[in-house]
């Protein structure tokens, strides 16, 4: 519960290497004294290994999860790296196992200063500490396990991986400052905004079911969002994950001026009720025995996006947009449909139509499309290709901060269906992804960022 309270890391996938320092400050009463109390957490990172990322906030949950499992019987947690990538639901390829073994070392060499703001459960105050997260760690590859099975028969846990929490961590993990947290729906989520905000807001809904917080400072301090966006921005920032949450049982759904409420000039209020439903989480397993679901992922989309497809919408309109791709498949080529999953998907959440003539034999639908190879290139084509040109240049000029900072605003601007995209194969960056992103990116240059190169 301590590790809820503030933010332990970016909430992106990528800290700039000149970026050592996160601080997150707020002030609370002290239930036991009446008086206010100014918590701050700073987070100091190696300069070999940087500051921890929104994967290692991942990562890091899932050390927790495998102590709860082992019953916080030792500080020494031992583990294999492929079973940790199974509860964490990562994909089981080498990118996976680099991310835990870089991430063990993040958390190895962060220093964590809380002043007045690690709880003691046992003592109930707010109190001053600074420690490092992991003590150690050891790490085996899978000849060094095998070698060591042989040496250590009676002890086989031996060969395995291993970390070591510090005292800190470990005392408060032992005085039973912690409470269940639902991983499957933690998992679940797209966003890093969404799992910061359900970490930090399941916690507090544990006394009670309504909350309001000062805008600034719970988007900034407790979310992590960057302490330079207008309230504006900050509430634009946080509105996909809001809505996320409400869709998948979380939150109560409120409107903008319930959730977002003016006192005066410059100072908002943030409210946030506990939504009284089950939380949603997807199953896993019932949609694969679906026909639908196995012609979904036989043409590219991942099992979520499937199985979100079937919930929200009927058979008979899969089924239609399913044959309308194949056709179209099949007519033009398959190279013509550059993201085939992302246009399916598409297809059937925006219902796409193409006008269709009578045919003698099955499918008794044929779709009547121009190969688009086979097109002249437009006028409009060739203001596109200069567009997308004047990106690329204006891109190309901006440093890495610069960019993540556009491409932030990007995301947070996109329309609700490429905000999913995004967030959901971000991690795995695959075709989807990109397209995704570039969609996005070249939206908002046309948007606000051509303004700046003229």
């Amino acid at each position: 519960m301590n590790f809820a309270e503030f933010p332990l890391a970016s909430l992106s996938d990528r800290v700039a290497d000149n970026q050592k320092t996160l601080e997150f400050t707020d002030t609370i009463e002290d239930s036991s004294t009446g008086k206010d109390v100014v918590r701050t957490l700073v987070i100091t990172a190696a300069d070999k290994f940087g500051l921890p990322t929104a994967l290692d906030d991942e990562l890091l949950l899932g050390l927790i999860k495998l102590s709860v499992e082992q019953g916080f019987t030792d500080p020494k947690v031992y583990f294999s790296r492929y079973e940790l990538i199974k509860k964490l639901g990562w994909r089981d390829e080498s990118k996976s196992y680099r991310r835990i073994e870089d991430g063990l070392n993040r958390w190895t060499g962060v220093t964590l200063q809380y002043r007045k703001s690690w709880w003691v459960n046992d003592e109930k105050s707010w109190v001053t500490e600074t420690f490092h997260v992991l003590n150690s760690v050891t790490v085996y590859d899978r000849e060094r396990i095998a070698r060591r099975r042989m040496m250590a028969k009676d002890a086989p846990e031996k060969a395995l991986s291993s970390f070591v929490w510090s005292d800190q961590v470990f005392q408060s993990f032992k005085a039973g400052y912690i409470k269940q947290l639902d991983f499957d729906f933690y998992k679940s989520l797209t966003s890093a905004i969404s799992k910061r905000m359900f970490r930090f807001l399941d916690k507090r809904f544990y006394n009670t079911g309504r909350w309001e917080f000062d805008l600034q400072v719970f988007a900034c301090e407790h979310i992590g969002l960057s302490k330079n966006y207008s309230n504006s921005e900050l509430k634009r920032k946080l509105a996909p994950a809001i809505s996320e949450l409400e869709t998948n049982g979380f939150l109560a759904p409120l409107s903008d001026d319930e959730r977002f409420v003016r006192e005066r000039c410059g100072k908002w209020r943030a409210v946030f009720v506990k939504a009284t439903k089950k939380l949603a989480v997807l199953p896993r397993t019932d949609a694969e025995h679906d026909p639908l679901f196995r012609d979904l992922v036989g043409r590219g989309l991942n099992p979520r996006s499937a199985q979100k497809l079937l919930r929200e919408h009927p058979p008979e309109k899969i089924r239609e947009k399913v044959q309308l791709f194949d056709q179209l498949k099949e007519r033009v080529g398959e190279g013509t449909i550059r993201n085939r999953p992302g246009w399916l998907y598409a297809a059937i959440v925006k219902d796409f139509t193409v006008g269709a003539v009578a045919s003698a034999h099955p499918p008794p639908v044929v779709a009547v499309v121009t190969p688009l190879a086979t097109v002249e290139v437009s006028e409009r084509e060739r203001a596109e290709k200069s567009k997308a040109e004047a990106f690329e240049r204006y891109w190309e000029a901006l440093t890495e901060e610069q960019q993540r900072e556009f491409e932030d605003q990007a995301v947070a601007g996109a329309s609700g269906f490429l905000q999913k995209q995004y967030h959901r194969d971000k991690e795995a960056r695959g075709h989807l992804w990109h397209a995704s992103r570039q969609s996005i990116l070249l939206e908002h240059f046309r948007r606000f960022g051509s303004a700046r190169t003229d």
